[in-house]
């Protein structure tokens, strides 16, 4: 992990965790729900929003290709993207081969550590 929730940066405490991955990797949805948004996003580079339900959204972001769309239903696990590469805003390379993913889970618009929520779910 490149980032740990609650980690201080130049922004801040981190709401949301940070994974290198190779560039191009595939990116599943944490969760089953519906796509609340999916579009480039500031410096996120293709940024996706889950509703799972009961308050809890997941936000990805530093995706360089988005494989689902606004309105359309997911399962947990179901591929919604590929990460990006030294070009994409949260998916540059960080390290030689490598790129980003941003997670972020918020329970009614709070940020909430999401590793507990991995964790319940394996």
């Amino acid at each position: 992990m490149a980032r740990e929730f609650g980690a201080e940066g130049e922004g801040g405490p981190s709401r949301g965790l940070t994974f290198q991955a190779p560039p191009g990797a595939r990116v599943v949805s944490p969760c089953a729900g519906k796509v609340a948004f999916a579009a480039p996003f500031r410096s996120y580079g293709r940024l996706l929003i889950v509703d799972c339900g009961d308050g809890y959204h997941f936000v990805l972001g530093g995706l360089d290709r988005l494989d689902a769309s606004p309105g359309q239903k997911v399962l947990a696990g179901e591929p919604v993207g590929l990460l990006g590469g030294a070009s994409t805003g949260a998916g540059t390379a960080d390290g030689p081969g490598r790129a980003t993913l941003y997670v972020e889970l918020r329970r009614r618009g709070d940020p909430v550590d999401p590793r507990p929520w991995f964790a319940a779910r394996g």
